[in-house]
């Protein structure tokens, strides 16, 4: 590969930076973290040195770079030794060192990450996108390369489960900056951990995830046959929490594709998977330890539903409840809102329409969630103003 093609010039190239501009960016990034870097024309030298392929950036600077250019280092092309092209013993000691890091990975360390990608996803429903993008990027292109270089299969497997809870919310911080690409590649990432994992109920997580993109993009026929894929895949002893998650996101497929009524057969069955297995029973889940799916949660997923088949009513009586019961990240909540702007502007209620738009915009804006602000402006580009005073 020339130096020319090299991804993490390529990524600054592609926004139109100079070496300069980039190192001014990077200092952004890093004093927005609290992270101390070199001056940025210092930084500037580093870079070119980076992109040269003449020293390889430091851990911290990785995960700088994986924010500032929103990749993983992967991607970049920062998960191997850079330096310049050598000899093939040179390679084959880079890759011993990458075995024995791998091989080092044991089950203290296995419960370490586990909980630092708890912590990450415990900060990004509270703050989003912006204040995690670096970390998760970084803990997702880690987890590769110790999954790509374990030889073991019980090591394999553990590994694989790590990924399919990394792989997702990357997924999720992509749609939050619009890029359906990118987001995509990371559950095709998380699909590949569920089947290192052996895990069918993983993988028809995974798809179930991945549907998004394809909603997002329009192709709501497809998200649903990925979503039933995905359903047909959970074990018939996953908890009822987790049945009902999955029912839900069926139901939020069918209503995508404006199929009313199996929707609503869907979120009757989330409904009495709840009922019957309360949630507190089954939180030791093993399968999927990070997914939760309470009440608060199916209101939210029927909300949604009820106001794309137009339902809007029931919609707002759903989401209100939402909101009145708590919890959810605050992606979610933004959602809810828009959700709220689009159900009360069909039924002409503009006051309430601009409280929730107002709310919305704030959350969207406060956790930089592109996705989001752009719902919120198609689908109601007049809600954030103030109905006419009557006269």
């Amino acid at each position: 590969m020339s130096q020319t093609d090299w991804p993490l010039r390529a990524a600054r190239v592609a926004r139109g930076w100079s070496q300069s501009r980039a190192a001014e960016e990077l200092a952004s990034v890093a004093s927005a973290r609290g992270v101390a870097v070199a001056a940025p024309l210092s930084l500037k030298t580093q870079l070119s040195r980076w992109e040269n392929q003449h020293a390889q950036p430091e851990e911290h600077y990785r995960g700088l770079l994986c924010e500032l250019y929103e990749s993983t280092e992967s991607e970049l092309g920062l998960s191997e030794p850079s330096g310049p092209p050598g000899t093939d013993a040179v390679g084959a000691d880079a890759l011993r060192a990458q075995l024995a890091a791998a091989a080092a990975v044991d089950e203290t360390a296995i419960e370490l990450i586990r909980d630092q990608l708890r912590t990450t996803r415990a900060l990004d429903d509270r703050l989003g996108t912006a204040a995690v993008a670096g970390s998760a990027y970084a803990q997702l292109s880690y987890l590769e390369g110790a999954l790509w270089h374990t030889t073991r299969p019980a090591h394999r497997r553990r590994l694989g489960r790590l990924v399919v809870d990394a792989a997702p919310l990357a997924g999720r911080l992509a749609l939050d900056g619009a890029r359906a690409t990118e987001a995509w590649r990371h559950y095709e990432t998380a699909k590949v951990g569920a089947r290192e994992a052996e895990s069918p109920t993983l993988l028809g997580y995974s798809m179930v995830e991945q549907a998004t993109v394809l909603a997002d993009i329009g192709e709501r026929a497809t998200a649903l046959e990925l979503v039933e894929q995905g359903v047909t895949m959970v074990a018939a002893d996953t908890p009822g929490p987790q049945r009902a998650w999955f029912e839900a996101a069926r139901g939020e497929a069918l209503a995508t594709a404006g199929v009313a009524r199996p929707a609503h057969e869907a979120y009757r069955s989330a409904e009495q998977q709840l009922n019957d297995h309360p949630v507190d029973s089954d939180t030791s889940f093993a399968e999927i330890p990070f997914l939760e799916f309470d009440l608060a949660a199916l209101h939210r997923y029927r909300g949604h539903g009820r106001r794309l088949l137009r339902e809007d009513r029931s919609a707002i009586e759903d989401l209100q409840l939402a909101l009145h019961d708590g919890g959810g990240s605050l992606r979610e909540i933004a959602a809810v809102h828009v959700d709220l702007v689009h159900a009360h502007g069909a039924i002409g209620q503009r006051a309430d329409a601009a409280r929730h738009a107002r709310s919305a915009r704030e959350i969207a804006t406060r956790i930089g969630s592109a996705r989001l602000t752009a719902q919120l402006d198609a689908q109601q580009p007049t809600a954030d103003l103030e109905p006419a005073n009557p006269s």
